[in-house]
């Protein structure tokens, strides 16, 4: 595992210079930001600065006033160090930490304070009881120091942080779900990064998916991929399924964006599944009764144009039939302009199927006075034309009605997969 060297780093300073002068010597960063206690400060350039084997470009310092308080100590570097930072145009993931000297709380503090972000982190002892004195369980003799490199704990502690990222994306949060992943492959083991970057990838192509944005869904599910098969590889991984499942879906993807009546059907089938999200998910009944009313049009649409080469946004006179013709006329055509054909809305459309003898317009004909009411809710609702939020029950009689017009069971929509981490 390569250790790529800090570009700027925290350093603790107590009562014992030798740990900082020997960390930073050895990795020597541009710039430095010195942790220091009112006692401690006046190290940095009595023995620190003078002992440097390089010149660094920049260093600052931040000051506890009470580095034996581990709140106080945490509240200084939480309050200062981002700001610093910001300053010297340093990411937080650039960061290395020392945190051997100073008091315990300071060095405490240190730690808790960038464990979020920074992924480095520096302790200076002996490599073995030789380098230290009183037998090995004193200080570090002078010239004998070692440091200690580690990276960020995140390997171990990110178990709970794993499990929110799970939970979330099950829930349809996915941008927070994608932001605790990329967080994760920026203070991780660097063997374990690309891993996170490919899950906070694949967690991207489903809110991509989710906003039907199908090309570019499947350009991420498909990157995201190879580097996740490659980890899960021969081990007993929960994620193994999620993955399993996305193969299927990338699959899924490319058809969606071909011009088919396989399509077609996949396309319903999705916007079936995409409102059952916004209801069963985030309890956003509108928007979810949205999409079911979308379905509802493309259904009727669909049918008309590939069934009978009726355009509904202009249909030809000629193509409606005789018991209903003058009443269309009348009703559906632009006197201005005759010639743009008949401009057909949703129930029109349904009706023109019915009078054409389909049995999407016989299912329509034998619901037409309970899907009225339903769609008159609807219409009420602030995504229509009212004030008046949908209520679940308007959206499941709805969704029923639907499902029924689009012969689809539950079985055949497109879940999204229920991630385990």
């Amino acid at each position: 595992m390569s250790q790529e060297k800090p570009r700027a780093m925290l350093v603790n300073v107590g009562g014992a210079t030798a740990p900082a002068v020997h960390t930073l010597n050895e990795q020597r960063p541009e710039f430095i930001c010195f942790f220091v206690s009112e006692e401690s400060q006046p190290a940095i350039k009595k023995g620190i600065l003078p002992a440097l084997k390089y010149q660094p470009e920049h260093y600052d310092w931040i000051k506890t006033s009470a580095p034996q308080d581990l709140l106080e100590c945490y509240r200084a570097l939480v309050e200062n160090l981002p700001r610093i930072l910001e300053k010297w145009g340093v990411s937080a993931e650039q960061l290395g930490v020392e945190y051997t000297a100073g008091t315990k709380p300071m060095s405490v503090a240190a730690v808790l304070a960038t464990i979020q972000t920074c992924s480095q982190y520096f302790y200076t002892g002996a490599k073995d009881a030789s380098g230290r004195d009183r037998g090995g369980i004193g200080v570090v003799l002078d010239n004998r120091e070692y440091t200690w490199f580690q990276t960020n704990p995140w390997e171990v502690l990110a178990v709970p942080t794993r499990q929110e990222i799970a939970l979330l994306f099950n829930c349809g949060r996915f941008a927070d779900a994608q932001e605790r992943a990329l967080r994760l492959s920026k203070v991780a083991d660097p063997d374990m990064r690309p891993v996170y970057k490919a899950l906070a990838d694949l967690i991207e192509g489903y809110a991509l998916w989710d906003r039907f944005e199908y090309a570019k869904a499947n350009e991420k599910l498909s990157g995201a991929l190879p580097t996740l098969k490659a980890y899960t590889a021969g081990r007993d991984d929960p994620l193994q399924t999620t993955i399993e499942t996305v193969e299927s879906h990338v699959q899924i993807l490319r058809k969606l964006k071909e011009n088919s009546p396989e399509a077609a059907r996949l396309d319903v089938l999705d916007m079936l599944a995409n409102a059952g999200r916004r209801a069963d998910l985030a309890q956003k009944y509108d928007d979810a009764t949205a999409r079911l009313y979308a379905v509802l049009e493309s259904l009727a649409r669909n049918t008309l144009i590939n069934k009978y080469g009726i355009n509904p946004g202009k249909v030809a006179p000629e193509l409606v039939p005789e018991n209903i013709r003058r009443e269309y006329i009348r009703r559906y055509s632009d006197p201005q302009n005759p010639d743009e054909g008949l401009k057909l809305g949703l129930q029109a459309q349904y009706l023109l199927l019915e009078a054409l003898d389909d049995p999407l317009g016989k299912a329509y004909k034998a619901r037409e006075k309970e899907l009225n009411q339903v769609l008159n809710i609807r219409n009420q609702s602030r995504l229509a034309h009212g004030t008046t939020p949908v209520r679940p029950e308007t959206y499941q009689k709805l969704r029923e009605i639907v499902m029924e017009f689009a012969q689809v069971k539950d079985d055949e929509l497109v879940y999204f997969p229920v991630m385990r981490l």
